[in-house]
C-alpha cells in the first residue's frame, strides 16, 4: 500500500476496508495492519523489505474515528464533501450559512436563483449533512452550521 496524501485523508483506504465495512471488519483490518507493521512481529521488516511503512498514529486515528458510530457519521460527511469537490461530479456552487435560510420549523429553506428551493432538515443536520441540492435544478450548495443541543434536549442548527 502506498502512503499517498489521499490515503492519509481517507481512513477507509488507510485501513484497507470499503466504506460499507462493519465495525468488526474495521477492527479486524486494524489489528491485521498493526501486526503486519510491528517491528517485532513482522517477518517482512526483519528481511529489510522495501514495502511502505504505515504511520501507526494515523492507523490509530483512523480506527478510533471509524469504529465510533458518531465519529464515523461526521467523518463520512466530511469525506463525501472532499470527494465531491475533487471529482468531476456535482460540486457546490456556493457556501451558504444557515443564517441565510428561513426557519420553517424543523426544516430550513433557501431560495435558489432558478426559483426552486434548497431545504435541509434538522435530522440531516444531526447526521452532519452539508450538501443540499435544489428542488428544481442541478445546483448544490454547502450549508454551513454547527449542531447545538439546547437545555431541553432538542437539537438546533447554528451557523
Amino acid at each position: 500500500m502506498s502512503m499517498t496524501d489521499s490515503s492519509r485523508r481517507n481512513y477507509y483506504e488507510l485501513l484497507q476496508v470499503p466504506r460499507t465495512a462493519s465495525p468488526a471488519e474495521i477492527k479486524a483490518s486494524y489489528h491485521r495492519l498493526l501486526l503486519s507493521h510491528h517491528p517485532d512481529k513482522s517477518d517482512a521488516s526483519k528481511q529489510n523489505s522495501t514495502r511502505t511503512e504505515i504511520d501507526i498514529g494515523w492507523l490509530k486515528e483512523a480506527f478510533a474515528t471509524l469504529f465510533s458510530p458518531e465519529s464515523r457519521i461526521k467523518y463520512d460527511s466530511e469525506l463525501s464533501f472532499c470527494l465531491d469537490l475533487s471529482s468531476s461530479r456535482s460540486r457546490p456552487a456556493h457556501i451558504v450559512s444557515l443564517e441565510d435560510f428561513e426557519d420553517l420549523g424543523q426544516v430550513w429553506g433557501h431560495n435558489c436563483r432558478c426559483g426552486g428551493q434548497y431545504t435541509i432538515k434538522e435530522e440531516d443536520m444531526e447526521k452532519g449533512v452539508h450538501l443540499v441540492a435544489c428542488s428544481s435544478c442541478s445546483e448544490i450548495v454547502w450549508v454551513g452550521y454547527e449542531v447545538c443541543h439546547s437545555d431541553d434536549g432538542t437539537t438546533q442548527g447554528r451557523s
